[in-house]
């Protein structure tokens, strides 16, 4: 065989598998429109399921054992489920004759969910949650044969210990205030990015929060606290709504929470509001001053013993805050630089799409002063602008480059490969 000849058969062969490849690399198509669906009750609304409209949800009736049942012509491979309301433990199960049989336990650790189907053609949502109760689902994805969408979300947890610490008050806060800095540190530069909310808003907010983080890149569940959402005007309101009573006593919830995610995460470097609360926003001030607050107290065994014995203390090194401090202390971040994970979007750009999956938030208006401008993350934060941040607080000493938040932080070898 001539060299020749050899190196067209190699070319020949390679081509065909490539060809074979890219046809077993179809992505799965959508079966949902064509599936039936059915439960124990509220049949009038299971159309809610397959709406795509995360403000609408089905529920079932208050009952024991809730469920769902999903039956498809064209085999399944693939059910995303996104929770309206996680029930404390779920079943996915398959028909077996007249029995159902369980092929996954239900994964309560994260609101949108996907479950591998092997080739079926009915399964059951069935939850195992005790007494009555109901099933409340927002949005249900039946997939065939094929590769995973991209866009279907498969969360991993948490990362154990934190590069950087967003802490926010708010769903969309981390996009309007903090713009390119997700996209930047969490994506682009591949740091361990722990995402923290004071509240998760509502149910519809943290379906919108998953979807706008998942669009970036984020593939690390945030942090959701327990707190309500609400609007204050003062420090002392905020912490007083935060435990519904006095204004220690909500201080203490509210510390205890902070401290313990410190502790919890590790972080080496941690990023809040402005002190001022931006446009003075209760809770923005709350979040900022408990970072304040929660910086020393995270070291010290004696504040909060039981988060200490569970976690162990930790010294965050550096924390930021938005818009403080002047010349000497702050950092200009440049969000409108190409990032490569972001196929050229800069930051600003993969914040301000992101920010279009927060539809509930779309369009309102918010009164700054005398004026009154759009939330958007563009508009909004040009009057707080997102590109400025300032050291408040460091034990590795003062920033000299101010380009970078991790700045003099000696991270740990994981982190560095």
């Amino acid at each position: 065989m001539t060299r020749k000849l050899s190196r067209c058969i190699i070319f020949v062969l390679l081509l065909s598998a490539l060809l074979l490849s890219g046809a077993f690399a179809d992505e799965a198509a959508d079966l949902s429109a064509d599936c039936r669906i059915k439960s124990d009750s509220n049949a009038y609304k299971i159309t809610r399921l397959i709406d795509r409209d995360y403000s609408t949800y089905w529920q079932s009736g208050e009952r024991r054992n809730p469920y769902l049942i999903i039956t498809s012509d064209a085999p399944m491979y693939g059910v995303y489920i996104c929770f309206r309301e996680m029930p404390t433990s779920y079943e996915l199960q398959y028909k077996d004759g007249d029995d159902w049989v369980t092929f996954a336990q239900g994964d309560t650790r994260f609101h949108h969910v996907y479950y591998d189907v092997d080739g079926l053609n009915e399964i059951r949502i069935y939850s195992t949650q005790s007494g009555k109760h109901r099933l409340r689902i927002s949005e249900a994805f039946i997939l065939g044969q094929g590769d995973t969408p991209s866009w279907v979300q498969r969360w991993q947890e948490p990362v154990e210990k934190a590069d950087l610490m967003l802490l926010v008050a708010h769903p969309d806060d981390d996009l309007i205030f903090f713009a390119g800095t997700i996209p930047t540190y969490a994506v682009e530069m591949d740091k361990r990015v722990v995402i923290a909310y004071l509240t998760y808003g509502d149910k519809v907010r943290r379906s919108e929060t998953l979807n706008a983080l998942w669009s970036m890149g984020v593939t690390n569940y945030p942090v959701f606290g327990p707190f309500p959402d609400k609007y204050s005007r003062s420090l002392n309101e905020a912490y007083k709504e935060a435990a519904n009573s006095g204004v220690n006593t909500g201080k203490k919830k509210v510390h205890e929470w902070v401290t313990g995610l410190f502790r919890q995460y590790k972080p080496e470097v941690v990023l809040s509001h402005d002190i001022d609360g931006e446009y003075g926003h209760g809770q923005h001030i709350m979040i900022c001053d408990a970072s304040i607050q929660c910086y020393d107290l995270a070291a010290d065994p004696d504040s909060f013993p039981e988060s200490a014995e569970e976690y162990g203390t930790w010294e965050v090194k550096k924390l930021y805050l938005h818009l403080y401090g002047d010349e000497s202390v702050q950092l200009h971040f440049p969000w409108d630089v190409p990032l490569a994970s972001q196929n050229g979007r800069t930051g600003m750009q993969a914040a301000e799409e992101a920010f279009t999956y927060h539809v509930s938030q779309t369009g309102l208006v918010y009164t700054v002063g005398k004026k009154r401008v759009p939330l958007s993350v563009e508009e909004f934060g040009s009057y707080y602008d997102n590109t400025v941040f300032g050291l408040y607080a460091t034990r590795v000493g003062p920033d000299v480059e101010k380009n970078d938040f991790l700045e003099n932080v000696d991270l740990p070898v994981s982190a560095l490969e």
